[in-house]
């Protein structure tokens, strides 16, 4: 199937089940026929912003890669998930 893609984020406190609920709608999502990416925001930092603190310019940098992965996905009819700690998410942040 060919499905449009979108980025659904999940935003929330440290230990507020957002990978829980973003695995769970994931999976739903791939029983339908999409094809999903969960970019869960731990993994992103452990992985593209390794070596970043938790100041708030690290925080907005890990943001910004993490929005950049989703767009790419995105662009690419790919549902993109992103479950990550609750920043102050603004406008100039995603590419909207």
């Amino acid at each position: 199937m060919n499905h449009q893609g979108i980025i659904l984020w999940l935003t929330e406190l440290s230990g507020a089940v957002k990978t829980t609920i973003a695995s769970s709608v994931a999976q739903e999502l791939r029983s339908r026929g999409c094809r999903v990416e969960l970019l869960d925001g731990d993994v992103v930092r452990t992985h593209l912003s390794q070596g970043l603190g938790f100041s708030k310019q690290d925080r907005d940098i890990n943001v910004r890669r993490i929005d950049f992965v989703a767009n790419l996905l995105s662009r690419n009819g790919v549902v993109a998930i992103v479950a990550a700690i609750k920043l102050f998410l603004t406008q100039d942040y995603l590419h909207v």
